[in-house]
């Protein structure tokens, strides 16, 4: 149900997106309260919380502002949080037999952010690799590219949001230090089958176009 095809946009009609990943600059504020808000925003609720935390933890001591953003950041969290348990639930509720037949663990659809895989011949199948093995990608998040309408949007209405909010996660994700070189990151957008299925996100993930990542990309 995703195509992992990564070359050129420009090659055929892609339901995968990429580019390169960036640093995230910082000033006086501390910037994982300046992530925390920013994932906060985009609805990108782990990073959101995880990002606030430590913020919150170091602003005490490193002297640097931000506290009311992390706080912001933090519950910005927890309101899209009861968006997703709101929206999210009735709909897999709703399709139990297509989350059973497709949505097993080696489905890309439904891993979760921190697992590492190889990509399938298909687009659809993907392998689970443990991430200190060599694997294609990792994924870090995952983002809603739902528009609030059952009918499917077609790539064209959710390609370029999910591009500009992988890059701002994926620069987020490195909001201390500088990416490994020749990183890049992907968004894995749904097509039509699975949004009829009940799928309303995509998945940003790391790889190397042509290579192997080789250990978990930490922040």
């Amino acid at each position: 149900m995703f195509d992992e095809t990564r070359s050129t946009l420009s090659s055929h009609a892609q339901t995968t997106v990429h580019g390169p990943v960036e640093s995230a600059g910082t000033d006086g504020t501390d910037g994982f309260a300046v992530a925390s808000l920013l994932c906060g925003l985009l609805g990108l609720v782990p990073f959101s919380a995880v990002f606030g935390i430590r913020a919150l933890a170091r602003i005490g001591g490193s002297g640097r502002s931000g506290r009311g953003l992390a706080i912001t950041g933090l519950v910005l969290s927890v309101l899209w949080l009861g968006v997703g348990l709101a929206t999210v639930g009735p709909k897999v509720l709703a399709h139990p037999a297509h989350v059973l037949a497709s949505g097993g663990p080696d489905y890309i659809h439904v891993m979760a952010a921190g697992d590492c895989f190889d990509s399938g011949g298909d687009g659809e199948h993907v392998t689970r690799t443990p991430c200190d093995r060599p694997h294609d990608e990792q994924i870090f998040a995952r983002i809603d590219v739902g528009t609030g309408s059952e009918t499917y949007p077609g790539l064209p209405a959710i390609r370029e949001p999910a591009l500009v909010t992988c890059r701002i996660a994926a620069a987020a994700y490195f909001t201390e230090g500088t990416p490994p070189p020749a990183l890049e990151f992907f968004a894995h957008l749904p097509t039509e089958g699975s949004w009829i299925g009940g799928v309303r996100t995509a998945a940003c993930t790391f790889g190397r176009p042509g290579g192997k990542l080789t250990a978990f990309i930490r922040p």
